[in-house]
């Protein structure tokens, strides 16, 4: 599977790696009818995803952007998905498995819903020294398969981390927007081709650290940007088809994992146990809890 487009070949091959890294979230190799989830879609989705998944309204792990819902929407656990098997053809996690404690079980739920898909997550080594409190794991790539480490504290190495705020913190970002492609990984996948292939590092330890809260980490999205990726969704989604989506087919129940899931007007109810879900402003399906 190829894992650029033509256009951003083209552009790396002359040393324009920052502009072929900002066109990477168009590139989905897919047919038109193909299916594609968003698991962790967050306040920018992949235009080409038409269901989105995600764990909270506003996080902040996302810096507290609020989520964008402008196709179906459906609050869950990408560790526990509320999805039959096999229900999309591709299923893209960008920036979201590093965020993950458990990443097996984070694995194991996209190859069951999807039957290919791209994960993208920062690389190891920068989360290394320029490590973020809100991220759990480590992940690298390394001949095809994906390094997973779990975080022992929200940052690995004090002495390492206060060097790096001292001496290379303020050039840092430009080293990463001159060639991205390196601070990054990008891993494509088919369930016919062995699936995601990975190793667990260190896959006896037991999370005993808080995920960061700090809410000095929030973030405003400036209007124009706001206003450039809405325009870009609205432009390259499959709007027209998105709305006809039948998402109760696709569901089922995250809880008991039978029952097929019943939507009515203000709740989704699984028709094997009878556990009734909330369906937040008429669309949103929140899987996260039970009423």
């Amino acid at each position: 599977m190829k894992n650029e487009s033509l256009l951003m070949s083209f552009l790396r091959s002359i040393g324009l790696n920052s502009k072929a890294w900002s066109l990477r979230r168009l590139y989905c190799p897919v047919d038109k009818n193909d299916l594609v989830l968003e698991a962790g879609s967050g306040g920018n989705p992949y235009p080409r995803a038409n269901v989105l998944c995600d764990a909270y309204l506003e996080t902040g792990e996302r810096h507290f952007v609020p989520l964008v819902h402008d196709r179906p929407t459906i609050l869950g656990f990408v560790e526990n998905l509320p999805f039959k098997d096999d229900s999309f053809d591709f299923a893209i996690a960008s920036h979201v498995l590093e965020h993950s404690r458990d990443p097996k079980a984070f694995i194991s739920e996209l190859q069951r819903v999807a039957k290919a898909g791209y994960i993208e997550t920062p690389d190891a080594f920068m989360e290394r020294i320029c490590p973020y409190p809100m991220h759990s794991l480590e992940v690298s790539d390394r001949e095809g398969i994906i390094e997973i480490r779990k975080k022992k504290g929200q940052v690995h190495d004090a002495e390492v981390f206060e060097l790096f705020k001292r001496k290379i913190s303020k050039i840092f970002p430009k080293l990463i927007k001159k060639d991205p492609f390196r601070f990054h990984v990008r891993y494509y996948w088919k369930k016919d081709n062995g699936g995601i292939k990975y190793k667990i590092l260190n896959s006896d330890y037991v999370f005993d650290w808080p995920v960061s809260s700090d809410q000095s980490q929030a973030h405003k999205e400036g209007w124009k940007r706001a206003a450039f990726l809405s325009f870009a969704r609205l432009l390259f989604s499959q709007n027209r088809r998105n709305r006809k989506i039948d998402v109760e087919s696709l569901l089922k129940c995250p809880s008991c994992k039978i029952g097929k899931i019943k939507v009515t007007t203000h709740s989704a109810i699984c028709t094997n146990c009878n556990r009734n879900y909330e369906i937040i402003d008429n669309k949103i399906i929140d899987f996260t809890k039970i009423i």
